[in-house]
């Protein structure tokens, strides 16, 4: 199989309006095939090193080794490829949808993490690693949205390795959250532009003066996304709380 039939399969596969489950379980045997063999993966490799414009088109993500070789809006999905390089291994996150995922070259390996608070403190997570995998070329798992999808990937070859992922409509869209399960903490990521936007919000907030109010007053006058509405929000209930200098 290659990666034009793979995508003709799954969306066949998702216009039919299975239920959830049947996707993944549909999925997983179709990204299977793809993964059996690396000769289609050539082409995105080689259009990755020359091909400027194809080059340039990819998407801004939050992970810098992340390669977009397919995606549709009807249905929509998207399917990627990551390059993890020696001994790499991802920080702990969630998804904002299903998703499946296959090795396609070297050794994958994956820790499940199921959340133990109920996520009503801010910043604050407590998690429970369970069902360590290891993958070989063509073997998969799968990923369920939001708390039900947290886990990490990591490297476990001594070279490159590759995986390649497949993720449906997202019931939750613009960031992820990341764990730091050592610490009981948890965060929001966002893609890089998006990040320096939330930055500047942020940074706003500190300030608390009354022309930096205004700013963040003006951006939630904008039509922003609800997740950099609530940074606004956020940002803008601190800044109040900042005194002017010289005031007690």
């Amino acid at each position: 199989m290659d990666l034009n039939e793979f995508v003709k399969s799954l969306t066949a596969l998702l216009k039919e309006k299975p239920p959830q489950a049947e996707i993944i379980r549909q999925g997983r045997t179709l990204l299977s095939s793809l993964t059996a063999s690396t000769d289609w993966f050539q082409e995105s490799l080689a259009r990755l090193l020359l091909d400027q414009p194809w080059r340039a088109g990819q998407r801004h993500t939050i992970w810098p080794n992340e390669i977009s070789l397919a995606w549709d809006t009807d249905p929509e999905f998207s399917v990627l490829a990551y390059i993890w390089e020696p001994d790499m291994v991802d920080v702990v996150h969630d998804h904002g949808s299903w998703g499946v995922l296959a090795c396609l070259v070297g050794i994958i390996d994956e820790i499940k993490y199921s959340r133990l608070d109920d996520g009503s403190r801010e910043g604050f997570a407590e998690l429970s690693p369970h069902s360590p995998l290891t993958m070989n070329p063509g073997e998969t798992t799968f990923i369920l949205p939001l708390d039900q999808g947290i886990h990490r990937l990591g490297n476990a070859a001594r070279g490159h390795s590759v995986s390649v992922h497949v993720y449906g409509e997202p019931v939750r869209r613009g960031y992820i959250r990341t764990f730091y399960p050592e610490e009981k903490r948890v965060s929001v990521a966002y893609p890089p532009p998006t990040y320096k936007a939330a930055l500047a919000i942020r940074l706003l907030a500190e300030i608390g003066r009354p022309w930096s109010q205004n700013l963040i007053s003006a951006a939630l006058r904008e039509s922003v996304p609800d997740f950099l509405k609530a940074e606004c929000e956020q940002a803008l209930s601190r800044s109040k709380e900042k005194k002017e200098p010289g005031q007690e």
